[in-house]
């Protein structure tokens, strides 16, 4: 049985990790700074929602590099 490869990457995959790194952050931003604000339950709420949709946003753009590199590559329009 032959593997195939996929041509496009999977934008999920970039936009979900992207995502994730987002969250990341803001655990380490609410970690260092939150007992310096009265509720770091709501700081950590917004400034999650933000740093998820930035780092998604983040993620989308390295799939579309990888896949105009990816292309190329292959000589494809």
């Amino acid at each position: 049985m032959t593997e195939t490869r996929r041509p496009a990457p999977r934008y999920v995959s970039f936009l979900a990790s992207g995502a994730l790194v987002g969250v990341l952050v803001t655990l380490v931003v609410v970690a260092v700074r939150g007992s310096a604000v009265e509720r770091p339950a709501v700081l950590f709420f917004y400034l999650g929602i933000l740093l998820a949709g930035i780092g998604a946003l983040l993620g989308g753009l390295v799939a579309v590099v990888v896949e105009s590199r990816g292309r190329a590559r292959r000589g494809s329009p």
